[in-house]
Protein backbone atom coordinates (compact mmCIF):
# COMPACT_ATOMS: atom_id res chain seq x y z
CA UNK A 1 0.00 0.00 0.00
CA UNK A 2 1.08 3.27 -1.05
CA UNK A 3 1.12 6.32 0.70
CA UNK A 4 0.05 8.54 -2.26
CA UNK A 5 -2.72 6.49 -2.47
CA UNK A 6 -3.25 3.81 0.51
CA UNK A 7 -7.39 3.00 -0.31
CA UNK A 8 -7.85 -0.17 -1.19
CA UNK A 9 -8.77 -0.36 -5.12
CA UNK A 10 -10.83 -3.52 -4.71
CA UNK A 11 -14.65 -3.14 -4.01
CA UNK A 12 -14.68 -5.97 -0.89
CA UNK A 13 -10.78 -5.26 -0.03
CA UNK A 14 -12.29 -1.26 0.22
CA UNK A 15 -15.46 -2.50 2.29
CA UNK A 16 -13.11 -4.48 4.80
CA UNK A 17 -10.77 -1.95 5.26
CA UNK A 18 -13.57 0.96 5.80
CA UNK A 19 -15.17 -1.58 8.65
CA UNK A 20 -11.99 -2.13 10.38
CA UNK A 21 -10.88 1.32 10.26
CA UNK A 22 -14.28 2.76 11.57
CA UNK A 23 -14.77 -0.47 14.08
CA UNK A 24 -11.03 1.18 14.95
CA UNK A 25 -11.81 4.46 15.82
CA UNK A 26 -15.09 4.12 17.58
CA UNK A 27 -13.80 3.51 20.81
CA UNK A 28 -10.87 6.28 20.67
CA UNK A 29 -12.83 8.76 19.30
CA UNK A 30 -13.33 10.63 22.05
CA UNK A 31 -10.00 10.21 23.55
CA UNK A 32 -8.49 12.08 20.28
CA UNK A 33 -10.82 14.48 20.57
CA UNK A 34 -12.20 13.89 17.01
CA UNK A 35 -15.65 13.83 15.76
CA UNK A 36 -17.45 10.30 16.39
CA UNK A 37 -17.30 7.86 12.21
CA UNK A 38 -20.95 6.95 13.42
CA UNK A 39 -21.97 10.09 12.52
CA UNK A 40 -19.65 11.50 9.69
CA UNK A 41 -19.31 7.96 7.95
CA UNK A 42 -21.06 5.06 8.80
CA UNK A 43 -23.87 6.25 6.76
CA UNK A 44 -22.04 6.24 3.77
CA UNK A 45 -20.73 2.56 4.79
CA UNK A 46 -24.07 1.73 5.20
CA UNK A 47 -25.41 3.41 1.33
CA UNK A 48 -22.16 1.14 -0.23
CA UNK A 49 -22.74 -1.92 1.74
CA UNK A 50 -26.33 -2.37 0.12
CA UNK A 51 -24.90 -0.93 -3.16
CA UNK A 52 -22.66 -3.43 -3.19
CA UNK A 53 -24.56 -6.57 -2.01
CA UNK A 54 -26.56 -5.58 -4.65
CA UNK A 55 -24.13 -5.68 -7.29
CA UNK A 56 -23.58 -9.60 -6.35
CA UNK A 57 -26.58 -10.54 -7.69
CA UNK A 58 -25.94 -12.71 -10.65
CA UNK A 59 -29.03 -10.53 -12.08
CA UNK A 60 -27.98 -7.27 -11.44
CA UNK A 61 -27.99 -4.42 -13.80
CA UNK A 62 -26.34 -1.39 -15.02
CA UNK A 63 -28.36 0.84 -12.78
CA UNK A 64 -26.68 -1.36 -9.39
CA UNK A 65 -23.22 -0.99 -10.64
CA UNK A 66 -24.01 2.76 -11.23
CA UNK A 67 -25.55 3.08 -7.83
CA UNK A 68 -22.36 1.10 -5.96
CA UNK A 69 -20.02 3.14 -7.79
CA UNK A 70 -21.59 6.44 -6.54
CA UNK A 71 -21.75 4.93 -3.25
CA UNK A 72 -18.16 4.35 -2.85
CA UNK A 73 -17.19 7.43 -4.05
CA UNK A 74 -19.01 9.30 -1.87
CA UNK A 75 -18.29 7.12 0.98
CA UNK A 76 -14.61 7.24 -0.20
CA UNK A 77 -14.39 11.27 -1.02
CA UNK A 78 -15.20 11.58 3.24
CA UNK A 79 -12.97 9.24 4.11
CA UNK A 80 -9.95 10.98 3.04
CA UNK A 81 -11.34 14.48 4.21
CA UNK A 82 -11.70 12.88 7.46
CA UNK A 83 -8.49 10.64 7.67
CA UNK A 84 -6.48 14.15 6.82
CA UNK A 85 -8.38 16.26 9.41
CA UNK A 86 -8.24 13.75 12.14
CA UNK A 87 -5.87 10.46 11.59
CA UNK A 88 -3.35 10.91 9.75
CA UNK A 89 -1.75 13.99 11.31
CA UNK A 90 -3.23 13.95 15.01
CA UNK A 91 -0.72 13.83 17.57
CA UNK A 92 -2.80 11.93 20.25
CA UNK A 93 -3.29 8.94 17.34
CA UNK A 94 -0.10 6.76 17.48
CA UNK A 95 1.84 5.24 14.28
CA UNK A 96 0.47 1.85 15.72
CA UNK A 97 -2.61 2.90 15.99
CA UNK A 98 -2.52 4.30 12.07
CA UNK A 99 -0.92 0.61 11.53
CA UNK A 100 -4.13 -1.19 12.76
CA UNK A 101 -6.10 0.89 10.85
CA UNK A 102 -4.42 0.42 7.78
CA UNK A 103 -3.34 4.06 7.35
CA UNK A 104 0.29 5.09 5.89
CA UNK A 105 2.59 6.18 8.91
CA UNK A 106 4.56 9.66 7.85
CA UNK A 107 7.68 10.85 8.52
CA UNK A 108 7.77 12.07 12.62
CA UNK A 109 9.67 15.34 11.26
CA UNK A 110 7.47 18.29 11.34
CA UNK A 111 8.64 21.81 10.54
CA UNK A 112 6.76 23.36 13.17
CA UNK A 113 3.36 25.32 11.89
CA UNK A 114 1.19 28.70 14.31
CA UNK A 115 -1.65 27.69 15.00
CA UNK A 116 -4.11 29.61 13.78
CA UNK A 117 -4.91 33.15 15.85
CA UNK A 118 -7.99 34.51 13.88
CA UNK A 119 -11.71 33.76 13.66
CA UNK A 120 -13.47 32.20 10.66
CA UNK A 121 -16.92 34.06 9.91
CA UNK A 122 -19.39 32.07 8.75
CA UNK A 123 -21.29 33.10 5.65
CA UNK A 124 -24.69 30.98 5.51
CA UNK A 125 -26.63 30.87 1.71
CA UNK A 126 -30.27 30.44 2.39
CA UNK A 127 -30.80 30.65 -1.20
CA UNK A 128 -31.46 26.76 -2.41
CA UNK A 129 -34.52 24.62 -0.80
CA UNK A 130 -33.45 23.26 2.32
CA UNK A 131 -29.84 23.45 1.73
CA UNK A 132 -27.49 25.98 3.97
CA UNK A 133 -24.57 26.57 2.19
CA UNK A 134 -21.91 27.81 4.57
CA UNK A 135 -19.48 30.01 2.91
CA UNK A 136 -16.62 31.60 5.44
CA UNK A 137 -13.66 34.08 5.37
CA UNK A 138 -11.26 35.01 7.85
CA UNK A 139 -11.97 37.99 9.85
CA UNK A 140 -9.15 39.85 9.16
CA UNK A 141 -9.75 39.24 5.20
CA UNK A 142 -12.20 40.62 3.12
CA UNK A 143 -12.42 37.85 0.91
CA UNK A 144 -13.98 34.28 1.14
CA UNK A 145 -11.76 31.40 1.38
CA UNK A 146 -9.13 30.14 3.80
CA UNK A 147 -6.10 31.84 5.30
CA UNK A 148 -2.32 30.76 3.89
CA UNK A 149 -1.61 27.62 5.58
CA UNK A 150 -4.94 26.51 6.58
CA UNK A 151 -5.90 23.35 6.07
CA UNK A 152 -9.90 23.83 6.48
CA UNK A 153 -12.09 24.83 8.91
CA UNK A 154 -14.44 22.88 11.85
CA UNK A 155 -18.33 23.70 12.15
CA UNK A 156 -19.97 22.87 14.88
CA UNK A 157 -23.95 23.29 14.45
CA UNK A 158 -27.28 22.46 15.91
CA UNK A 159 -30.84 23.30 15.09
CA UNK A 160 -31.83 24.52 18.54
CA UNK A 161 -35.11 26.99 18.85
CA UNK A 162 -33.04 30.05 20.96
CA UNK A 163 -29.36 30.82 20.60
CA UNK A 164 -27.02 28.39 22.46
CA UNK A 165 -25.32 29.85 25.55
CA UNK A 166 -22.14 27.71 24.65
CA UNK A 167 -20.38 25.92 22.29
CA UNK A 168 -20.88 22.92 23.47
CA UNK A 169 -24.79 22.94 22.56
CA UNK A 170 -23.80 22.61 18.74
CA UNK A 171 -23.79 18.84 18.91
CA UNK A 172 -23.29 18.37 15.12
CA UNK A 173 -19.89 18.55 13.23
CA UNK A 174 -18.03 19.09 9.84
CA UNK A 175 -14.83 19.66 8.30
CA UNK A 176 -14.74 21.57 4.95
CA UNK A 177 -11.72 22.48 2.81
CA UNK A 178 -13.26 23.78 -0.14
CA UNK A 179 -16.53 26.02 0.46
CA UNK A 180 -19.05 25.83 0.46
CA UNK A 181 -20.04 23.43 3.04
CA UNK A 182 -23.68 22.04 2.18
CA UNK A 183 -26.17 21.69 5.05
CA UNK A 184 -28.65 19.50 4.05
CA UNK A 185 -31.97 18.97 5.61
CA UNK A 186 -35.53 17.29 4.78
CA UNK A 187 -38.58 19.28 3.70
CA UNK A 188 -39.99 19.06 7.39
CA UNK A 189 -37.46 20.56 8.59
CA UNK A 190 -37.46 23.98 6.64
CA UNK A 191 -37.91 26.87 8.58
CA UNK A 192 -35.99 25.89 12.06
CA UNK A 193 -33.38 27.74 13.26
CA UNK A 194 -29.64 26.38 12.57
CA UNK A 195 -26.63 28.11 14.93
CA UNK A 196 -23.57 27.68 13.83
CA UNK A 197 -19.56 28.55 14.46
CA UNK A 198 -16.09 27.61 13.30
CA UNK A 199 -12.53 27.30 13.67
CA UNK A 200 -9.79 26.72 11.50
CA UNK A 201 -7.36 24.01 11.51
CA UNK A 202 -3.83 23.88 9.78
CA UNK A 203 -2.60 21.83 7.31
CA UNK A 204 -0.53 19.11 9.19
CA UNK A 205 -0.56 18.85 12.81
CA UNK A 206 -4.32 19.36 13.10
CA UNK A 207 -3.87 22.09 15.52
CA UNK A 208 -6.70 24.55 15.96
CA UNK A 209 -7.27 28.35 16.61
CA UNK A 210 -10.25 30.12 18.25
CA UNK A 211 -13.91 29.46 17.94
CA UNK A 212 -15.31 32.35 15.99
CA UNK A 213 -18.83 33.85 16.30
CA UNK A 214 -21.76 31.90 16.17
CA UNK A 215 -24.35 32.94 13.16
CA UNK A 216 -27.70 31.75 12.92
CA UNK A 217 -29.54 30.77 9.80
CA UNK A 218 -33.06 29.60 8.93
CA UNK A 219 -33.44 26.25 7.06
CA UNK A 220 -34.75 27.67 3.17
Amino acid sequence: MSNSDYIPSSDRVFLTWVRNLIAYVIPRFAAWNIPSPQTVLSPLLTAFETAFEACQNPNRGKLDTQKKNGARKSLEKELRVYNKAYLLYNPLVSDEDRVAMGLPVYSSVRHPIQAPTTCPQLLPDTGTRRIIKVYYKDEESPHRGKPAGVKGIEVKWAKLASAPRDISELTNSAFDTNPPLDLTFEEHERGEKVFMCGRWEIQREGEKGPWGDIEEAIVP
